[in-house]
């Protein structure tokens, strides 16, 4: 059986320095949970929680689904700007 090929987007997107805080203000604003953020973005909370900790930073997919959650609660000048 042949391999499957894995196709990585070679996207270049920025991420602002200041993402973790940024998170974490739409967190407070949103008054989501970090599991609630996390399961509406289709990951898990320890993920959603290492990006606010500045640990790691969120793909495009996961970057592109939050600031379109963002933007249907009206808060997507958080991620923008």
């Amino acid at each position: 059986m042949p391999r499957q090929r894995i196709h990585y987007s070679r996207e270049v997107y920025a991420i602002p320095v200041d993402f973790p805080e940024r998170l974490k203000r739409f967190q407070r604003e949103s008054g989501y949970s970090w599991s609630e953020i996390a399961r509406r973005l289709g990951t898990y909370r320890h993920t959603v929680w290492r990006w606010s900790e500045g640990r790691t930073r969120p793909n495009y997919q996961h970057r592109r689904a939050l600031l379109e959650l963002a933007e249907s609660m009206g808060l997507g000048h958080i991620f923008t700007g």
